[in-house]
């Protein structure tokens, strides 16, 4: 079982959740540190970190989704044939509560990671803060070849609750905060989209 995911309470009332690869373990690790997370009197609010998150499975997108969601279509693909057209939408329950929730995404933020985004966006159930998300909207088969080869096939195309498609044009962070300076890490002191959201909540 591959750990997907790191969380760590910021500031002593703030969850903050980081996705490391969208896999087949993501939805339960998420969570069960929500959970852990709830437990916390102090915790307040929370933040997602989706950034530089790419691909990854439909099924966990629209899990994770869920999990901050009473209801409302999270997701729908629409393909060639309008008969194979799908649509997903949350179950009620949010494990949060609804308490207050930025998502942190950037160009490196594709697939899986922008469903999310999109999807809490168009909801208005979350801030999202950074910088615009990658643009990859497409659904892909695998077909086995005899050759013992394989094409990648595009069949459908991702669209938002809003329907918007993410095709080419990514989602747009509500709050657009560039990358600083060159030494920028992930969650260490330069990193100024964590730090701007960390004010925000507590302002």
């Amino acid at each position: 079982q591959i750990k997907s995911v790191k969380a760590d309470l910021l500031e002593k009332n703030i969850g903050y959740i980081r996705l490391t690869s969208f896999n087949e373990n993501s939805g339960k690790q998420i969570e069960r540190e929500i959970k852990k997370l709830e437990k916390n009197d102090s915790v307040k609010s929370y933040i997602l970190d989706l950034r530089n998150k790419q691909g990854g499975l439909l099924s966990q997108a629209i899990k994770i989704s869920d999990f901050f969601l009473e209801n409302g279509e999270i997701v729908s693909t629409k393909s060639r044939k309008a008969s194979e057209n799908r649509k997903w939408f949350a179950t009620k329950g949010d494990l949060t509560n609804g308490k207050k929730l930025i998502v942190l995404i950037n160009y490196g933020s594709a697939s899986a990671s922008e469903i999310v985004a999109g999807a809490l966006k168009d909801h208005k159930r979350a801030i999202l803060l950074g910088e615009n998300s990658y643009g990859k909207g497409s659904v892909q088969s695998i077909i086995p070849l005899k050759n013992k080869g394989a094409i990648r096939l595009t069949v459908a195309k991702y669209y938002l609750p809003s329907g918007k498609s993410i095709s080419e044009v990514g989602v747009s962070p509500d709050i657009e905060i560039g990358e600083e300076n060159d030494d920028f890490r992930i969650k260490t002191e330069t990193d100024n989209q964590l730090d701007y959201a960390i004010k925000l909540l507590n302002g």
